[in-house]
Formats: structure tokens, C-alpha cells, sequence
């Protein structure tokens, strides 16, 4: 009686242990991995793998950047290599698709609980910025917070047990693992966050303006403003030098933006913090050849942008005025605050209509 029970067992728990062991191996988002990504056609779950990278590797980064997936196009050569009291920055790029300031804030206070000593912060607000809030829940495995995880390591883990394993991934897998040490995109994932497309200098083709980005309206509802304010706060009780950027937005896409309140967004923003505002008419964001869609702007916009807050004042002013149209009324980096917001914002509406009259 005893050995059939047993080994009815093992006809039960030999398949699951293998169809575990199967979900484990294959692991399309890559949290069973955080030491050893796989870089699948799959998108990862790069809030929590990079979040759990950086608190095992407590020493290895002290400067972050956080933001949707477009701020992987800030180049690591265009950043500041020292903080202004001249100790050595080591800088960690923690995009991916959809990071919105909730979910940064959330990140920042994670790894300083956790023993990360951050200098400096650079986070980029875009038209998603005014909407998403921070993902809650098990229910998007891309998406699923590290703040998830430790509410219940347990249950985070078996959600991704559940899901169907994704087969067709299996010999990107071992391509992988055949490349070894000579995989120089995970190298890249490990050192900055980014893949090799995002270190890429040329420009595109030219073409039409693509169909706008979607957004949802700004009505503050996300939480967005408390959140920026919150991380703002945070950063100075930890003495963390914090800088706020906005996306260059495609046209098209900020058009659509601006019909969904953006430039409401960027005034609140401005009374809790002050940022560099790339967003508007300019050089880059009326050429389709400077973005790879209506949605992600190239590196080489990015080093520009990156030569406007970080470069000295003529190398500043050269990018400035590159970046200046005939219908340009707000500086290409313009650092706005609580006392030129209304001024700024006034002439971002002046520049949308002119430009849409042309």
C-alpha cells in the first residue's frame, strides 16, 4: 500500500519538478537569473533585476539615472565623471519601458534603505511621466515592481512559475550561453544598463512624421507631482545631488501631449522642483532621422542634451544654438523653475501654434 502511494507521489511531483525546473531554466523575464540575463527578444523585468543587481553590488554604482525606457539614450561619455566636490562617479542607467517618477522614488528609497550610497540622480519626465503610476500587483510579469518581491519573495517567485514557459526562446538561450564571456551586449547590461543600440551615434533616415505616441490625460490622479516631491525630499535628506530632465518629445507625439495637459504637468512639476526642459521646437524633435520611433529619441540627441547640463559654457552654448530653429522660443535645455514656469510655458504654447500655422 505504502509503495503505490509512493509512487503515485512520484508520478504527481516528477512533472512538476521538471516543468519547475523548465520554467526556471527558460525564465523569459529573467528573474530567476539577476547574475546571468539572458538577452532574449523577450523584454526582462529590468525594474526588479536591476534593483536587486545594484543592492548585491552595493559598492559598484554611486550614481543612478531612472526613467522610462528613453533614458537609456543618455550616453555614459556625456555624464559627469566626479560630483562638484570632486569624488569619483560611477553611473548605472536603470531604464526600462514604461519608469515613471512613483516607481523612481520607490527605487531610490529601496537601495538607500538597503545600503546603495547614491551622489547623484538623474531622472527624465516624459508625456508617460503624467500618467502612470507605480504598477501594483503580480499581474504584468515585465512590469512587477522589486517593492512586489519583497512584500512576498514567495509569491513573486511563483507567479512566474505559473506562467507557460516561452519555448521558442530556447535557442536564443543557448546562443547566449555559447557566447560567453564575449557577450559584449550583457557586458554592457552590467556596466551601465543599456543595450549596444543605445550607444549608437548615427542619425536615421528622414521621412514623415510617424502617428503620434499615445498618452492619457494629466489630472494629477497617479500621483505623479507627490511623487517627484517625495523623491525631491528624499534626496536631500540623504544629501543626493538630484537632476530632473524632460524628454525631447517627437512633434507629433508632443502635440498630443500638450491636447492631454503636458504643459500643465510641466508647470506643477516646476513648483516642486527645478528641471531642464528639452521638450518643445527644436532641431531634434520636428526630424524624424533624431528618434528610432515616435516615441525614443537617438544617443546623439541625448549627448546633446547631455553637453547642455553637463559641458562648460561654450560647449553649452554651441549645442544650445544647434538645437535653435526659427521657431525655437524656449532654450534647448532651459532650466525652468517656480519663477519662469508661467514665462516658459506661455512661450512652448507660442512655439506649438506658430509651428502648426507654418
Amino acid at each position: 500500500m505504502m509503495k503505490k502511494l509512493i509512487t503515485r507521489l512520484c508520478l504527481f511531483i516528477i512533472p512538476v519538478l521538471i516543468y519547475a525546473g523548465a520554467c526556471i531554466f527558460i525564465d523569459a523575464y529573467n528573474v530567476f537569473h539577476v547574475n546571468n540575463v539572458r538577452l532574449t527578444d523577450v523584454t526582462p523585468n529590468q525594474n526588479f533585476i536591476k534593483t536587486k543587481y545594484l543592492l548585491q553590488n552595493k559598492s559598484k554604482f554611486n550614481a543612478i539615472l531612472l526613467g522610462s525606457s528613453r533614458v537609456a539614450n543618455l550616453p555614459r561619455e556625456g555624464l559627469p565623471t566626479e560630483t562638484d566636490d570632486g569624488r569619483e562617479l560611477n553611473w548605472y542607467n536603470m531604464t526600462y519601458a514604461m519608469g515613471n517618477p512613483a516607481e523612481n522614488y520607490d527605487t531610490v528609497k529601496t537601495l538607500t534603505d538597503g545600503g546603495v550610497k547614491l551622489d547623484e540622480v538623474i531622472m527624465l519626465i516624459d508625456e508617460i511621466s503624467m500618467w502612470k503610476g507605480a504598477t501594483i500587483g503580480l499581474d504584468n510579469p515585465i512590469f512587477t515592481t522589486y517593492q512586489t518581491y519583497e512584500k512576498s519573495p514567495l509569491r513573486f517567485y511563483y507567479s512566474y512559475l505559473k506562467l507557460k514557459p516561452v519555448w521558442r526562446i530556447i535557442p536564443q538561450i543557448f546562443t547566449e550561453y555559447k557566447l560567453g564571456d564575449n557577450n559584449e551586449n550583457k557586458k554592457l547590461f552590467y556596466s551601465y544598463g543599456v543595450d549596444i543600440e543605445n550607444t549608437k551615434m548615427e542619425i536615421g533616415g528622414s521621412g514623415d512624421m510617424p502617428e503620434p505616441e499615445s498618452s492619457l490625460i494629466y489630472d494629477g490622479g497617479s500621483g505623479v507631482i507627490e511623487a517627484i516631491q517625495n523623491l525631491s525630499k528624499l534626496c536631500d535628506e540623504q544629501g543626493i545631488k538630484l537632476i530632473v530632465v524632460t524628454s525631447p518629445i517627437l512633434e507629433s507625439t508632443y502635440e498630443m501631449a500638450i491636447s492631454n495637459d503636458y504643459l500643465d504637468f510641466l508647470y506643477d512639476v516646476a513648483q516642486v522642483t527645478d528641471f531642464y526642459l528639452f521638450s518643445g521646437i527644436n532641431t531634434y524633435t520636428v526630424g524624424t532621422e533624431y528618434y528610432f520611433d515616435a516615441s525614443h529619441f537617438r544617443p546623439l540627441v541625448g549627448l546633446e542634451m547631455e553637453k547642455v547640463m553637463f559641458g562648460d559654457e561654450e560647449i553649452k552654448n554651441i549645442a544650445v544654438k544647434k538645437a535653435k530653429t526659427d521657431m525655437s522660443l524656449v532654450e534647448f535645455g532651459c532650466l525652468v523653475n517656480k519663477e519662469n514656469a508661467v514665462e516658459v510655458i506661455d512661450n512652448l504654447e507660442q512655439e506649438i501654434n506658430a509651428y502648426n500655422r507654418k
